[in-house]
């Protein structure tokens, strides 16, 4: 795909979305070699099966790889692969450093999977913020606006921090097609004195292999929910996370990531 197709693109979502002076621009994700090492403030990856919510008997492996050249967008693509029993999840984060000033928070990946992601159960998409100088809970304030195509449901879903759940939207999700690029912005913010977490929109641009838009739509959501405390012993960070869910039966999956940006402000 051509440079000039993404800037094109580039432009059309964010030309007058925010003001670029006060906004902090965390960019090329995916290609960055740095490891978390679990402090406060750390910058890196990091990934897990454990931590993240699969069924009790899970097994499988995880992986993840920078600077693939094929597929990918600008010539460096992240793959992310999971091979594991039913209900198995792989988690992979990135932090990029502590900004408790943020309010507004706007998640840009490319997205590409192999046909084997046809086993899935959910691909998702989370923004994080692990607050502490909002004080609401003694030990600081956990915002995760958590995204996730359900394909078992057919739906996004957006996730509802006070309660530790799914929640339906009404925006469909179908499976995404095998060796097609998207282009895939998702917007959130919190509020002050309620803090609460705002599920803003979703805008995906599919391409085919021309490069060429092949079609785009804009979801509008407008969903609320309250935040969370911060477990205790966790430290101050904002990043945003990939996951995969194997559905009944077991398989292997591999999806790939290209311009992954966070931008906060």
């Amino acid at each position: 795909m051509s440079k000039s197709t993404i800037a094109a693109v580039c432009v059309l979502l964010f030309g007058s979305a925010m003001s670029w002076a006060q906004t902090n621009i965390y960019s090329k994700i995916d290609e960055s070699v740095a490891v978390d090492n679990g402090a406060s403030g750390g910058i890196g990856w990091g990934s897990c099966i454990t931590c993240a919510g699969g069924a009790p008997t899970a097994n499988g492996s995880i992986s993840s790889s920078p600077f693939i050249t094929s597929p990918s967008v600008d010539g460096a693509s992240r793959d992310f692969y999971i091979s594991g029993s039913p209900y198995t999840n792989g988690l992979w984060w990135y932090k990029v450093g502590t900004n408790d000033a943020a309010s507004h928070f706007q998640m840009d990946v490319w997205l590409n999977v192999k046909s084997d992601t046809q086993s899935a159960q959910a691909l998702e998409f989370d923004v994080f913020q692990f607050n502490k100088q909002i004080t609401q809970f003694s030990t600081g304030s956990e915002f995760m606006f958590g995204t996730q195509c359900n394909y078992a449901a057919g739906l996004w879903d957006v996730w509802d921090s006070s309660k530790h759940k799914w929640v339906h939207t009404s925006t469909s999700c179908n499976r995404f097609k095998a060796d097609t690029w998207y282009h895939i912005t998702l917007s959130f913010h919190r509020t002050p004195g309620d803090n609460y977490e705002h599920y803003d929109s979703l805008m995906i641009a599919q391409f085919n292999r021309n490069g060429r838009i092949a079609g785009s739509h804009l979801y509008n959501w407008n969903l609320a929910f309250a935040s969370s405390a911060l477990p205790a012993g966790w430290g101050e960070d904002l990043g945003l996370q990939f996951q995969m869910d194997i559905a009944s039966a077991g398989a292997s999956m591999t999806e790939y990531v290209d311009g992954v940006t966070l931008r906060a402000w």
